[in-house]
């Protein structure tokens, strides 16, 4: 493939990687066919829903990387949407506020994190000083192990293989040794090893993984360069945009359409021609087909392969990654705090003790919850009237509990709803915005099975695989299709994120026509 051949190209899922890719194809000269299974939305995890005229943004939240100069402002200036899609940054003086424990408990914690990671030391260091020996040698740890990994991975063009980039990181004398030791010494470590290491305190470990459920990992199994890495990532400059995650996904297909392009909903991809080693042909439920020279499936390696003919399937080993379900709440518009507290700023609440991802029990109070409010951040609200007041929140899940529940057929699936809303909204009520539960209109559970129907992520998985020490490791190894013109662009094959999705598409870009952004 080349820049100036036009090649059709059909792409199998409409989530970030999908899109991305689609929208830069697109404008390349290319005729680009997004195929989404789901009747009517797109954006797999990123997609939007609304109850009452409020909207939630299902996935994402916030983004990185999109201050000027970085990949996704360069992304957008290259597909020329940067005037219609702004983004605004999160509040430096707090753009995470962390609640641990309950409200006028002794050991009850509100905790701001300014923006940056030298304002984050400052702050920890100010509000534990018995302790800031140790904090600092931690931050001054995780800033050298991002250097290192930007020097390694921070060139998003660059499509050479993991053993190329260790031997160029190894043997280069731009990067100081010391900073080369503390990164491999850390590859093999979990959050927990490395929070090990400082000897920080419970509390102090309770909130530097405040932030926890970004993860949908336990501290003891996350892998901690990639706790560092996107931790350091958003400190760089967390931001969202001005007008909801639905108009970047709509720009994105209005591109792929402007470039005469198409995106399908309620195609369900069943089947992949190959003729020789090549994809030529894609086939849907509905009988239709798109002819292809390009493949790009954003469905995950596992589902992708079985699509193929049998003697081109391969195994992949992965693990997907835990679940966190959605809890989409509508307030009566009357908590004075609410829209000023919220505006530019996550919640996250814990209840003192590790995050238990691995085995958690969907039916009793969650231990953890990210709140950020749509409407406090100016686009939450569809109807104009400007009446109410939304939150979506997320919790751990627990794939196969709900899958079970679901067995028990709809009445079980009903109440066991209704009543993790209202453990939800206790909890938001009593230690973090009092009023909730007296100004509540309505709360939505969207579980893991529904995510799972929705997205065909594997058993409702938030962030395409695990994000363990033994997964991040696995990126070392790229296993590739025995299929020419077949690439997957998902967050299993790759990583999650707004970012990441964009960074797939500007290195696929590249690697195929030579085009650079």
């Amino acid at each position: 493939m080349n820049g100036e051949k036009q090649q059709t190209i059909a792409v199998i899922g409409s989530g970030i990687g999908g899109m991305a890719c689609g929208a830069l194809f697109a404008k390349s000269g290319h005729t680009v066919h997004v195929l989404e299974q789901h009747e009517s939305l797109i954006g797999g995890h990123g997609r939007c829903l609304s109850f009452q005229n409020l909207s939630f943004s299902m996935g994402p939240q916030y983004v990185w990387h999109f201050k000027p100069g970085d990949v996704g402002d360069r992304f957008l200036r290259y597909l020329e949407l940067d005037r219609e899609i702004r983004f605004l940054d999160l509040e430096e003086d707090g753009f995470e506020r962390i609640f641990i424990g309950k409200k006028y408990q002794p050991d009850y914690i509100d905790f701001k994190v300014p923006l940056g990671l030298d304002n984050f030391r400052n702050a920890m260091t100010l509000r534990f000083p018995e302790y800031s020996k140790n904090l600092n040698s931690f931050f001054d740890d995780m800033q050298d192990i991002y250097n290192a990994y930007i020097f390694l991975y921070g060139d998003p063009t660059q499509d050479e293989s993991w053993f190329r980039y260790a031997a160029d990181f190894l043997f280069s004398s731009d990067m100081k040794i010391a900073h080369k030791v503390k990164f491999l010494g850390n590859l093999f470590s979990s959050v927990k090893d490395f929070f090990d290491k400082y000897n920080l305190p419970d509390v102090c470990r309770r909130v530097l993984y405040g932030h926890g459920g970004i993860f949908a990992e336990n501290e003891s199994h996350m892998s901690a360069v990639g706790y560092v890495v996107a931790t350091a990532n958003y400190h760089q400059g967390a931001r969202y945009p001005e007008k909801g995650f639905y108009t970047f996904f709509s720009s994105l297909k209005d591109v792929i359409e402007r470039h005469g392009g198409t995106v399908q909903n309620g195609k369900t991809v069943t089947s992949i021609e190959i003729d020789g080693d090549s994809a030529t042909r894609v086939f849907c439920s509905d009988g239709t087909s798109v002819r292809c020279d390009v493949v790009l499936s954003d469905i995950s390696p596992r589902l992708t392969c079985n699509l193929l003919p049998e003697k081109y399937r391969v195994d992949f080993s992965y693990q997907p990654s835990h679940s966190v379900p959605t809890i989409c709440i509508g307030l009566k518009k009357g908590i004075p705090s609410l829209r000023n507290e919220m505006r530019g700023r996550n919640f996250w609440w814990q209840d003192g003790n590790e995050v238990d991802y691995d085995s958690a029990d969907v039916t009793k109070l969650p231990s953890m919850l990210f709140i950020n409010s749509p409407t406090a951040n100016g686009f939450g609200d569809l109807s104009g009237n400007d009446e109410m007041d939304n939150l979506v929140v997320f919790c751990p899940g627990n794939y196969d509990q709900e899958k079970g529940i679901y067995k028990l057929g709809p009445e079980a699936v009903a109440a066991w709803k209704k009543d993790l809303a209202h453990m939800v909204v206790d909890i938001i009520d009593t230690s973090v915005i009092p009023g909730v539960r007296e100004n509540l209109v309505f709360a939505e559970v969207i579980s893991s099975v529904d995510i799972e129907h929705d997205t065909l992520g594997e058993k409702g998985n938030a962030y395409g695989t695990r994000l363990t020490v033994k997964e991040i490791l696995k990126t070392a190894v790229p296993c590739e299709y025995p299929v020419s013109n077949l690439y997957n662009v998902s967050a299993s094959y790759n990583a999650p994120g707004i970012a990441s999705g964009i960074k797939t598409g500007v290195r696929l870009l590249y690697r195929l026509t030579g085009i650079r952004i």
